[in-house]
């Protein structure tokens, strides 16, 4: 059994594996709210942000890159939290010389005001809230396109959902392929993030207590989601990939989890949009009930 843990601040650890238990232990004390302060966000992104991780007075800080600009992530913990921020201050100004604290919660940010940090709000970082109960039923008329969607799915095809396991997993690391393909994703630094960030999940879907579901027609998948709890009422869904060829898929993958995986939650975020016109359309017809806020630091 490794004894590796979390160095001291301002020494940082690659994230690993052998790190994972003191991770979850620390986010289960938190009951997050982003998606950021998720193992999936964490270990699926930690080769693109190249995130390292480091304790500050009873909290995790989180240390990457994104966009090319030095980032700490808002720290998991509340312990501290003004002598937590000028310390990260600090660091950046001295050890980075530029960068930002980013995805700090709105509750956090109107906290830390207080204490004379200026924050700004970033809207192409809030993540999506949706009510559980909403998507499985599809209710009402701003509902109505996607149930008529979904319907027709179910009526055209002849198809299984199944719970995402070991055996369905190689299937789904193929139909992931063909996407990336299809999206030339290894030619752009964010499709190729999530590239990455997908099948660092698929390969340690058991290791990291990840659920999910696919869709199999004629016995092959051709959709599959992939969620986490992240808090004691809220999942995170952190992939959603099919194959388009079949009208409505995307609809039903969404449906199905919602009714056969989400039941036990009463929320469930779906990520942030990047600031993509495309996402961000598409994440807002599904009608989410509110946003996680977030808001960064900016030091140069």
């Amino acid at each position: 059994m490794s004894n590796k843990i979390i160095p001291k601040f301002p020494e940082f650890a690659d994230i690993c594996y052998e790190l994972y238990k003191e991770i979850r232990e620390a986010l289960s004390k938190e009951q997050p709210e982003i998606s950021e302060h998720s193992p999936g966000f964490m270990f699926g992104y930690r080769k693109s942000l190249n995130l390292s991780i480091s304790r500050l007075n009873n909290n995790l800080i989180l240390k990457g890159c994104y966009g090319g600009e030095n980032l700490i992530v808002s720290p998991i913990g509340r312990n501290q939290l003004p002598e937590t921020f000028f310390a990260c201050v600090k660091y950046i100004k001295e050890v980075l010389k530029t960068g930002r604290i980013g995805a700090i919660p709105k509750t956090i940010a109107m906290k830390m005001k207080g204490f004379g940090f200026d924050s700004f709000s970033d809207r192409d970082d809030f993540d999506y809230i949706y009510s559980v109960k909403e998507l499985t039923l599809l209710s009402g008329e701003k509902f109505h396109a996607k149930k008529n969607l979904v319907n027709g799915f179910i009526k055209r095809y002849s198809y299984e959902f199944k719970p995402l396991d070991s055996v369905l997993i190689p299937e789904c690391l193929l139909l992931h392929q063909r996407w990336c393909d299809l999206k030339s994703c290894k030619e752009d630094s964010n499709s190729n993030a999530e590239d990455r960030m997908v099948v660092e999940l698929l390969h340690n879907f058991d290791n990291w207590k990840l659920f999910g579901g696919a869709i199999l027609i004629n016995g092959k998948v051709q959709a599959f989601t992939i969620l986490e709890e992240l808090n004691a009422n809220t999942a995170v869904g952190h992939v959603e990939k099919a194959n388009t060829e079949y009208r409505g898929i995307y609809q039903a993958i969404n449906q199905f989890a919602a009714e056969k995986l989400l039941q036990k939650y009463k929320f469930v975020n779906r990520e942030q949009d990047v600031g993509e016109p495309g996402l961000r359309k598409a994440k807002l017809s599904y009608n989410p009930v509110s946003f996680a806020e977030k808001y960064y630091i900016q030091i140069s």
